[in-house]
Parts: structure tokens; C-alpha cells; sequence
């Protein structure tokens, strides 16, 4: 969503290079977390980046990003790329299941030398 909390579609080519333009990431601060790779399809790579992005406002956002590098005679070339602001996630309200509030607490134990 953008600043407004707004959701905008884009299905072109050029919507998607005009909307990514627009957003003028170019004035954030990217502070990357983790960053995984994995050989892939015809000698491409999967790569999955974690991190988080500051804009002016100093609004700290965390992401996820994967894209696909796919091979070309002079290295790679971005062939799919996702990229998805990760919101945090908000701890659940108990809710009572069958007149139920409260859970009850189990430990499970196997005994020694028993395979469960």
C-alpha cells in the first residue's frame, strides 16, 4: 500500500517500470538482513533478500525480495522478481473455544530408550 494505505494493480510493462519510478527509492536507505542463493533452472539462480528500507520520513519497513537470475553471455539477467513489504505481525487475542477460555499447559516426555 502506498502512503495512504491505498493498493494500486499494475499489469503492463510499462506500468510496472512507471510505478516503480514513481516511488523514488533511490532517496531510501536499504539495510539488508539476509541474502540466499540457490543454483537453479539452466544455470540460473534463486536468490531470496531480506531487509529493510528508510525513506525520508524515517519510517523503517521491512521487505522481502526474490528474484530469478537467469544467464546471459556477459553474466545475468533479471528474468522474475517479487518484492513485498513484511508487516509485523500483531500477537492474537485469546478467543474461547467451546465456553473455554484458559489453555491448559501440556508437557509431552518420551520415556528413555523409547522411540515415540
Amino acid at each position: 500500500p502506498d502512503s495512504n494505505g491505498v493498493m494500486t494493480s499494475v499489469t503492463t510493462m510499462k506500468g510496472i517500470n512507471e510505478k516503480i519510478l514513481s516511488l523514488n527509492y533511490k532517496e531510501f536507505k536499504a539495510e539488508i538482513k539476509t541474502a540466499d542463493a540457490q543454483k537453479s533452472h539452466k544455470e540460473g539462480v534463486t536468490v531470496l533478500v531480506t531487509g529493510c528500507l528508510t525513506g525520508k520520513d524515517n519510517l523503517r519497513r521491512k521487505f522481502a525480495q526474490s528474484f530469478f537470475l537467469a544467464p546471459q553471455d556477459n553474466g545475468f539477467f533479471v528474468l522474475n522478481d517479487v518484492f513485498r513489504y513484511v508487516e509485523d505481525r500483531e500477537p492474537l487475542e485469546p478467543h474461547p473455544v467451546n465456553g473455554v477460555e484458559d489453555a491448559i499447559a501440556v508437557t509431552v516426555t518420551s520415556e528413555p530408550g523409547k522411540i515415540n
